[in-house]
């Protein structure tokens, strides 16, 4: 049975539904296929812990940062179709093993204030780099708005104009230069905010050249701040479902796709599974780029020099890999200790917490390296039914946490080091949190293999294309496949492998549609 659109769009995460909106929106008749039984891919909310199904787990991602910087919300009126988003001020806390903390604000003269109890001169330093990061984020965001390869000019414009009176040139060029270690032993002596600079983007190993534009991540929630779905996370990806439903769009789950369908050199619709075969003007992915250009499309469709820069994407050449704990409990998880020294009304809950130190992280690089399981595995957490408490029955929790500090190829199999990893974390967290012991009531353990199974995810990368420097731009995901529009007619890259970056974006389902408009309709 063969079914026509003018769009069919691979995947119901939340970059898919983004462009299937913006497209739907534009009069075209869009249909997307989604693998799994439900809709949200990373961004799902749902019941995974089967002692607790009153429970709603954030399986994959949960703080919205880059999202914020989109005009997504207000092109679809997403706030129209039930979206609605809360901001985390401070987003994170640092804690220390005697109980102290470090709270992290979206304004940097906040943080520096804090900070001034533990290191006048790291104080100083961080309001000096929080001027930096602001000035870089004049440049970088009207460039990370816009297509990579053929940027719009008032963009370009708008970029050029920074540049050209930008006036902390050596700081940045320092910033995208050396290691993530060398950056912050330059500039910070305090082991709280040392540990915050590499916790808040462990990308790759700490001493690697070119990792210290990881920081620039402070940039973003300066300038835009964090925020949270009420509802969950699902709740983005559910609101982004009714509005492209409204738009007459449709989503099509259960569908897994085997191949792409090629005709005299031009992708012309999709094989699912079991071999239904529905044909469209255009396809958008939105899964991995290197799934779509290596195993959906048939062989011999990209010239060799192409197909073999398809086949050098990067996907675990970090040698870390993602480990996802969600746990559930019957009653409420208190930072006592921590609390009780804060004398301004924070509630140490809401933010994502850190305590590992950067000497930590450095460790657990070396780990993942020998193929060995770190100790400790450094990492994020939260209790997102701490700000939101429709994600827990009255007087329980939810527990979040993430690193990707562990194993890509570690020497034992993972399905023997889940639980053995998971215990760990969790007990490294009870030496801050009361309750994680006596009161849980069961959790999931997602390893890089689960991950892979679970959201369709090749080798587990959440970010689909490792986050190196060189992968950004006109170079995410490779040189030939950066600008949406691939070197097959009718095909189109979107998702977390494209640009700007990974994470709760929607721009690159912004910007795929926009370019999948400009074809389609000039015919």
């Amino acid at each position: 049975m063969e079914q026509r659109s003018d769009v069919i769009v691979l995947g119901a995460g939340h970059n898919g539904l983004t462009a299937a909106c913006y497209l739907a929106r534009a009069g075209l008749d869009v249909q997307v296929v989604e693998a799994q039984d439900i809709v949200g891919g990373m961004t799902v909310t749902t019941s995974p812990i089967e002692e607790a199904p009153e429970h709603r787990i954030n399986e994959g991602s949960l703080d919205a940062s880059l999202f914020r910087a989109s005009s997504i919300s207000a092109d679809l009126e997403l706030p129209r179709y039930g979206l609605r988003e809360m901001e985390i001020d401070p987003s994170y806390v640092v804690l220390d093993a005697e109980g102290g903390s470090l709270c992290l604000w979206r304004d940097p003269r906040r943080t520096a204030a804090e900070l001034e109890k533990f290191s006048r001169k790291d104080a100083r330093t961080f309001l000096e780099l929080a001027r930096v990061f602001d000035a870089a984020m004049d440049f970088l965001v009207p460039m990370m708005l816009t297509n990579p390869t053929r940027p719009a000019a008032r963009n370009v414009a708008q970029a050029l104009k920074v540049l050209a009176k930008f006036k902390r040139i050596p700081a940045l060029t320092r910033l995208l230069t050396v290691s993530q270690t060398e950056f912050i032993d330059d500039y910070f002596e305090s082991p709280l905010v040392r540990g915050a600079l590499v916790a808040l983007n462990p990308l790759s190993y700490t001493q690697w050249d070119g990792t210290g534009w990881h920081n620039i991540y402070f940039g973003f929630i300066h300038r835009f701040g964090i925020s949270r779905f009420i509802g969950g996370t699902g709740n983005l990806s559910a609101s982004l479902h009714r509005c492209l439903e409204a738009a007459g769009g449709r989503v099509r789950t259960g569908a897994a796709v085997e191949k792409l369908l090629v005709h005299d050199g031009e992708v012309t619709g999709v094989r699912l599974a079991g071999g239904e075969e529905l044909t469209a003007r255009a396809v958008v992915t939105s899964c991995n780029p290197k799934t779509t250009l290596t195993r959906l499309l048939p062989e011999g469709v990209l010239s060799e020099p192409l197909a073999k820069r398809a086949s050098h994407i990067p996907i675990d050449v970090t040698k870390g890999i993602t480990i996802k704990v969600n746990a559930a409990f019957s009653g409420r998880l208190e930072l006592p200790r921590h609390q009780a020294r804060r004398d301004d009304g924070v509630d140490l809950r809401k933010p994502l917490a850190i305590w590992h130190t950067l000497e930590q992280y450095e460790q657990a690089w070396d780990a993942c390296l020998a193929g060995e399981l770190p100790d400790p595995i450094p990492y994020l957490c939260a209790v997102p039914s701490s700000f939101d408490p429709s994600q827990a029955p009255d007087g329980q929790d939810t527990f979040w946490g993430w690193s990707g500090v562990t194993p890509a190829h570690p020497k034992e199999p993972w399905e023997k080091l889940a639980d053995r990893a998971a215990d760990q974390m969790l007990k490294d967290a009870a030496q801050y949190y009361t309750g994680i012991d006596e009161l849980q009531i069961g959790r999931q353990v997602l390893t890089g293999p689960r991950i892979e199974k679970r959201f369709w995810a090749q080798d587990g990368n959440i970010f689909h294309v490792d986050p190196v420097l060189l992968r950004h731009g006109p170079f995410r995901p490779a040189q030939g496949f950066g600008g949406y529009r691939t070197p097959v007619p009718g095909l189109y890259l979107s998702g977390a492998g494209t640009h700007p970056t990974a994470g709760i974006c929607g721009i690159p389902g912004q910007l795929a549609a926009r370019e999948v408009l400009k074809k389609v309709k000039a015919g």
